[in-house]
């Protein structure tokens, strides 16, 4: 009776629960990607509701057949191949990492050469690395280039709305800041990719923005990971903030305790969850056309265009995939951050994150544009770990936050000196050349 009942089960597990080339997922692991799918389904549906009554702009643009697609399906459209992993951290969320396989690994690619970690920046996903297409997107660049490239979703994003107890719509769900992406989120993703390739292999890591900070977060605090990897690559890192522009400098004075009317127009648990910033603010603060200094993201970062963009396809993707998520602790640390001008633990000043304990090999880039990682701020940080590698300045080409990784030209002003450090950068005779 025992083997004719597992007999049938198997049966209907294979009916229900689709095998994968690379190996046999649970129903558990099943059950989480699908929830992972619905909430991203729900999230760009409301998305795009929500915009068709409040602005004739985003009905247009949704329109455009990529504006509305996840990262699997925008990887699979630009031809390629893409894996979904769901994680659970020590403290009990649901996050997605994103698999890009390489296409020179066509028999076994759980066991390329060389792994590489990206981290998406400040309000994003794993969506914001793909989002200049086919041809500049840096995950295919590397991808090309032999990397096994995985890109993690960080803590509240539409990809990792998930936790073992906590529902998503409580206030006990969005107590984190970048302190626990930091303390949980990444040794959770670092530690699966090791187990999942079976390989002591030392990790590469590139972070841009908050992925810079959460990275700072763990080598701080649990230095065994130095160990972990073999580089980290920042972009606009944000830890040293006394020097920043815009409407994150105007909150700083309100962070340490918000007032209920601050809380009631960006909300007290997700960061501003219409995804538009209210129209009495945008128009104060910001100078350009209302759909872009609606954007949260756009907003905070002065990421605004001068002239209205020429790819109407790329704004339509953008402008549904950004911002993704994020909760409002996280913007307040880093108002706490720029008024204390010291990189520290939540609502702890006194309790600052010890850099020194930083010992892994760390090359930063920075813009003069920049109005969040300044360059005097990162040149501060470069001169606070242990083991800098270099600190690439771009100056005088208007290169915004957000544009380090989806910037017209970062596969021109970016992604080349990306590549050379993670070739070179830990060459002894590597010369540094650190302007553009």
């Amino acid at each position: 009776m025992s083997n004719s009942f597992d007999g049938l089960f198997s049966k209907v597990k294979n009916i229900f629960v689709p095998r994968v080339r690379d190996a046999q997922k649970s129903i558990e692991q099943y059950i989480l990607e699908e929830r992972i799918k619905q909430a991203f389904n729900d999230f760009v549906e409301k998305t795009a509701a929500d915009a068709d009554t409040e602005s004739p702009e985003y009905a247009s643009m949704k329109s455009e057949p990529t504006a509305l697609m996840s990262t699997p399906q925008l990887a699979t459209i630009h031809g390629r191949r893409i894996e979904s992993h769901v994680i659970k951290t020590r403290d009990g969320y649901l996050l997605t990492l994103h698999r890009i396989l390489s296409k020179h690994n066509q028999n076994d690619t759980k066991f390329s050469n060389e792994t590489i970690l990206l981290h998406h920046g400040l309000l994003g996903s794993s969506a914001d690395w793909i989002l200049l297409g086919p041809e500049k997107s840096l995950p295919y660049i590397l991808s090309d280039a032999g990397y096994d490239v995985w890109m993690t979703n960080a803590r509240g994003n539409y990809y990792s709305r998930g936790h073992k107890s906590k529902p998503v719509n409580s206030r006990s769900y969005w107590r984190f800041t970048f302190q626990e992406m930091g303390e949980y989120d990444l040794p959770a993703a670092i530690d699966y990719v090791r187990t999942l390739k079976n390989s002591t292999k030392k990790i590469n890591y590139v972070g841009h923005s908050m992925g810079a900070t959460a990275l700072l977060v763990l080598l701080s605090t649990a230095p065994r990971y130095n160990q972990y990897l073999r580089i980290g690559i920042l972009l606009a890192p944000l830890a040293f903030m006394s020097n920043i522009q815009g409407p994150l400098k105007i909150l700083t004075s309100m962070s340490t305790d918000p007032p209920d009317q601050l809380l009631k127009a960006i909300g007290d648990t997700e960061f501003v969850p219409s995804r538009k910033i209210p129209k009495m603010m945008a128009s104060k603060f910001c100078k350009g056309a209302n759909i872009y200094c609606s954007n949260p993201l756009l907003f905070l970062t002065g990421s605004i265009p001068e002239q209205e963009p020429q790819d109407a396809s790329f704004m339509a993707r953008l402008l549904y995939h950004v911002p993704a998520g994020g909760s409002t602790d996280t913007i307040m640390h880093y108002g706490q951050l720029v008024k204390s001008g010291k990189f520290h633990r939540f609502g702890r000043v006194k309790s600052e994150f010890p850099l020194n304990q930083v010992k892994l090999p760390i090359a930063m880039f920075s813009s003069s544009t920049d109005w969040l990682a300044t360059v005097p701020d990162v040149l501060r940080l470069y001169f606070s770990i242990s083991n800098p590698i270099d600190h690439y300045v771009i100056r005088g080409q208007n290169l915004s936050h957000t544009e380090f990784v989806w910037g017209s030209e970062a596969n021109v002003l970016v992604f080349p000196k990306l590549m050379d450090y993670l070739e070179n950068g830990l060459n002894v005779n590597f010369v540094k050349a650190n302007e553009v």
